[in-house]
């Protein structure tokens, strides 16, 4: 019936095993050896059991490559929820996730981590060629959708966020970049966030990382940029044998001949550049928050961390401007809903959410701007009018590169048996294309339109093959098939090159549709809203022409795939505005809408120490707190801001460090 196999195994990846089906959708975290390192004939036996519909062993689950829906609605370790904990954390994903086992590190405090969604220990999830067909829009995506965007010919965005263990972490693309060290001094300097200057948030980003490639940088020692033995495994993919990778180095030559510098590491000391990337991923299998720091070192076994699953927290409960605790409910579809249950933090609630779920709670909470709260009927607890403001995101568009005739990138996915040889390398062998993340090579660079001390401005995502199935472009990003090029006019063999706006001056928020916790909040990214938005994205497009008319790519590919839907001279400004319009999307990076900043900033919502303003007993520590979204995935600082916030909190509260 799937003649495809590459469909055969996501359709396998997302099916219940038999000894799943009929149970809650709440999950109970499973405990045992870390995911990392599992070998190959484990693999290969899970995938097997995946396309026999056979349950794993007890083994697969723990490794983390077992059933994805072997689920209960228990708390983790099987312990009832207790009254109350010292610490609450609300939302396990790339910093929460961190939070609960850096504070559970000191045995005299109680912490609960409360996670909307449930486990992350699948297939779907481990496996890094899965992600883009299996996860977006299931169950482990909370499939948000944006206004419509005016600048985007009336489209919504799908904004999928993690909602599982790990967060986006266990669906984004594992690409590991801190941003320009420049963000971070932009911070601290001018924008009031004195402490965050990137001196200050190195040491947190070497404290998460184990490094495990070979880029000179990560030398030991007190000047190294890199750090060694932390939580989160990061490899470089220059160290990996994968069938695009020579295409891939050509792409890095190709941008040195278009003005670019080599960069084999950027995330040392400087930024720009060109290079094959560094990603989450370890042995084939994907690092997400969530097995990095609550499975591989234990923290799940500790008897002062609890982990609950399937439990959405509906509001923060105060006392007067004091937060003792939060309300939460299953997350189910029941009618009506599950009633609320509510526990309480002795010491304080920290919502790690996300920079969607972050604001829409707060506001469900009675914090946020008064006139808006008060419009739902929302008692006012705080009147901070920057709550779910300042709504940043990355944009990026693709553009399709054709390749000469009897030119291969080496890899074509619509053809079954490329598909079957990749998966199976990689189910016996570990290694190969499916074993890597989608994006094959990037650039850092400035198009000159923004103030240089801000840092750069533009990338440049590279898949290094052609990638045209329209049902899935649709179902992941919301590109209309109108809105498409005709894929019987695109060549099988090709690669896909998106640039990628990394410092909107276009903003926008996250505010209530209703008071009810049900209801999605209203997103509105307001894309392209500032003309020079538009401007930088533009300089993508000349900067992608340079790079492919560049050797050595100029000698395998025959230039950028025109679109005869545009009903502009090929190449204009016309022509490069409208395919921008009809096709740029997310990069999936919400940041900014809790922002930090001093006591002369109206609109900052957190101090610099993460403390809710005008509250006590409240901290926010998640990409929402950035003031400015950085240049760059923002997954890694994510997870720095959860170690910083972590090491505020036990030296605030004397705990051991």
């Amino acid at each position: 019936q799937h003649r495809n196999p590459f469909k055969l195994l996501c359709f396998y990846s997302q099916t219940p095993s038999a000894s799943s089906i009929g149970r809650p959708t709440g999950d109970m975290v499973p405990v045992g050896p870390s995911p990392f390192g599992s070998p190959a004939w484990h693999r290969l036996r899970v995938l097997h059991q995946h396309l026999d519909h056979q349950p794993p062993p007890s083994s697969a689950a723990a490794r983390g490559l077992g059933s994805p829906s072997a689920t209960s609605s228990t708390p983790s370790l099987g312990r009832a929820l207790a009254p109350e904990y010292n610490f609450v954390v609300v939302g396990a994903g790339s910093a929460g996730c961190v939070l609960a086992a850096r504070l559970s590190e000191d045995p005299t405090v109680s912490v609960l981590l409360l996670e909307a969604g449930g486990s992350n220990q699948s297939f779907a999830v481990r496996s890094p060629f899965l992600t883009c067909p299996t996860l977006q829009n299931s169950e482990r995506d909370w499939a948000f959708r944006s206004e419509p965007q005016a600048e985007q010919k009336d489209r919504v965005s799908h904004w999928p966020r993690g909602k599982t263990l790990g967060g986006s972490s266990s669906i984004n693309y594992m690409l590991y970049v801190r941003g320009d060290p420049r963000n971070f001094d932009f911070w601290a300097q001018e924008l009031g966030c004195e402490g965050w200057a990137f001196k200050d948030v190195l040491p947190f980003f070497k404290k998460s990382e184990d490094y495990l490639g070979s880029s000179t940088s990560c030398s030991e020692g007190p000047d190294s940029h890199h750090g060694k033995g932390g939580c989160l495994k990061v490899t470089h993919m220059k160290d990996g044998q994968f069938a695009t990778k020579d295409i891939c180095q050509k792409i890095v030559e190709s941008c040195q001949a278009a003005g670019m510098s080599k960069n084999d590491d950027y995330n040392g000391p400087t930024q720009e550049g060109a290079s094959l990337p560094q990603i989450t991923v370890n042995e084939a299998v994907r690092c997400d928050a969530a097995s990095a720091f609550l499975f591989q070192r234990g923290a799940l076994q500790r008897p002062n961390l609890t982990v609950a699953t399937g439990q959405m927290v509906t509001r923060v409960i105060f006392q007067g401007t004091a937060a003792i605790g939060v309300a939460f409910r299953p997350d189910s579809k029941t009618v009506p809903p599950k009633p609320e249950q509510i526990v309480r933090a002795r010491r304080e609630v920290i919502l790690s959410a996300g920079a969607v779920c972050t604001p829409w709670l707060l506001q469900l909470s009675g914090v946020g701007r008064a006139e808006h709260l008060t419009e739902h009927k929302i008692p006012v607890v705080a009147d901070l009018p920057g709550v779910g403001q300042n709504l940043q995101d990355h944009l990026f568009y693709s553009m399709s590169v054709d390749m000469k005739p009897g030119c291969s990138s080496g890899f074509v996915p619509s053809k079954p048996l490329h598909l079957a040889r990749a998966l199976m390398e990689y189910s016996l062998l570990g290694k190969g294309i499916a074993s890597f993340p989608y994006i094959g090579a990037m650039s850092f660079s400035r198009s000159g339109l923004t103030p240089e001390h801000h840092g750069n401005d533009l990338q440049l995502h590279v898949v290094p093959f052609a990638y045209k199935d329209p049902k899935l472009l649709e179902k992941n990003m919301g590109i209309k098939p109108e809105d498409m090029p005709d894929p019987s006019e695109t060549p099988d063999e090709g690669l896909l090159i998106l640039p990628t706006l990394l410092l909107p001056r276009s903003s926008g928020s996250i505010s209530l549709r209703s008071a009810d916790p049900g209801d999605y909040p209203v997103i509105q990214p307001s894309y392209l809203t500032d003309p020079v938005d538009m401007a930088i994205m533009m300089e993508g497009y000349r900067l992608v022409e340079r790079v492919v008319a560049s050797p050595p790519l100029a000698e395998i590919c025959a230039g950028i795939h025109p679109d005869s839907m545009i009903p502009h001279a090929r190449g204009s400004d016309e022509y490069v505005k409208e395919h921008i319009r009809k096709g740029s999307v997310t990069v999936y990076h919400p940041a900014g809408t809790a922002k930090m900043g001093c006591s002369l900033d109206p609109m900052a919502v957190v101090d610099t120490s993460l403390r809710v303003r005008g509250l006590s007993g409240l901290r926010v520590a998640d990409a929402s707190i950035m003031p400015k979204v950085i240049s760059g995935n923002t997954n890694a600082p994510s997870i720095m801001i959860g170690e910083r916030a972590a090491h505020m909190i036990k030296t605030s509260w004397g705990m051991k460090l």
